[in-house]
């Protein structure tokens, strides 16, 4: 699926969504990962769930020109397929990397790939492998308030709630126009001041109204998620109180059909598939 009339490559300024699922598996939709793009070759993958590697292919975006990371948090679903991102990359010809992320970052990075992969990576770069790929990959733990400026694109890190876990949201600004990209988060006063205003609102309704015929122990399990995670109709309240154009949901549960009312809100609904392309 594809929104939105298509800009020029120096306009463009859109949002992949390569997964789009939660943690339970599910052969329709992916762990959380997306890929920001603007201008001719700005770019951002937010997340790495698993499948990400499968996914970036089946949206035609050659691994080798992804370079820049942001990762909202630790949270496996999040990263299961960073390994993997990082070892295809560099196989196809990646020579870079930048990875960005809340406290705990760069020490994911260590025990998931330098610690556990160094010796097969000496083994590689014998091979023939440049060390550029592997050994210069810059990780960096930053807080809500960080803000960087990539290839004309004004990237700042806000707040979620998502306890115990660090965590972040992610605001794209590019051209007059803005994305916001939750991660993962219960219902946010702060997250909605930072999304104020953002042409596209990207965000987690993971939790829902358990039905009167589940299971008590798979009961227990849903009423805990919505200490996490917001549910539909509160992303739905977060993108009015916010006065975001539109708003996308995502990490969706199998088989949940999202349920929610909005009538009071002015904007558009979006829910959100693997491999959609949404353009701001």
């Amino acid at each position: 699926m594809s929104t939105a009339p298509r800009r020029s490559d120096r306009e463009r300024f859109r949002i992949t969504l390569l997964g789009t699922g939660s943690p339970r598996p599910s052969l329709d939709r992916h762990h959380p990962a997306a890929l920001v793009q603007w201008g001719q070759a700005g770019h951002m993958l937010v997340d790495a769930g698993d499948g990400v590697v499968s996914q970036l292919l089946a949206a035609n975006v050659p691994l080798e020109t992804v370079n820049n990371v942001a990762l909202t948090h630790m949270h496996w679903d999040h990263i299961l397929g960073y390994p993997a991102f990082v070892w295809g990359s560099w196989n196809l010809g990646r020579l870079k990397l930048t990875v960005t992320g809340p406290d705990g970052t760069a020490d994911m990075h260590h025990r998931l790939v330098e610690s556990y992969y160094r010796e097969q990576a000496e083994w590689a770069i014998d091979l023939g492998f440049p060390r550029a790929g592997f050994d210069d990959i810059e990780v960096r733990d930053v807080s809500v308030g960080w803000s960087e400026t990539v290839d004309d694109c004004v990237v700042d890190a806000g707040p979620v709630h998502h306890p115990p876990m660090a965590a972040l949201a992610f605001r794209f600004s590019f051209g007059g126009r803005s994305l916001v990209v939750s991660g993962d988060t219960a219902k946010c006063d702060a997250l909605v001041r930072f999304a104020h205003g953002a042409d596209l609102f990207v965000v987690d309704s993971c939790a829902f109204v358990p039905p009167g015929d589940m299971p008590p122990e798979r009961r227990r399990i849903v009423e805990r998620l919505h200490e996490f995670h917001a549910t539909p109709q509160e992303c739905i309240d977060m993108a009015a109180a916010a006065a975001v154009r539109r708003v996308v949901l995502t990490h969706h549960l199998p088989n949940i059909i999202p349920e929610f009312d909005a009538s009071d809100y002015a904007g558009e609904v979006i829910i959100g598939s693997d491999l959609d392309v949404i353009d701001i």
